[in-house]
């Protein structure tokens, strides 16, 4: 994706369509794509997501990334 020009924002939790439930989001000119593997593990996954679908997924896995390494609940 990088080599295409999309920038990384971040990696992403409990997202059903993707393998185990983990994938990243790009944003290229305004646009935002999930990308990883799909559920398979077997192809490419390539969802495109609102602006703000990939705000709230972002903030949603940072504070469940907090809880696990610093044991924080907020």
């Amino acid at each position: 994706m990088q080599e295409q020009g999309w920038k990384f924002l971040g990696a992403i939790l409990h997202y059903e369509k993707a393998w185990k439930n983990q994938a990243a989001i790009y944003e290229k000119e305004d646009k935002y794509v999930i990308s990883g593997l799909d559920s398979s593990g077997k192809a490419e996954l390539h969802k495109s997501i609102s602006k703000e679908e990939a705000e709230k997924r972002l903030r949603d896995s940072l504070k469940e990334i907090r809880k696990f390494i610093f044991g924080m609940s907020k």
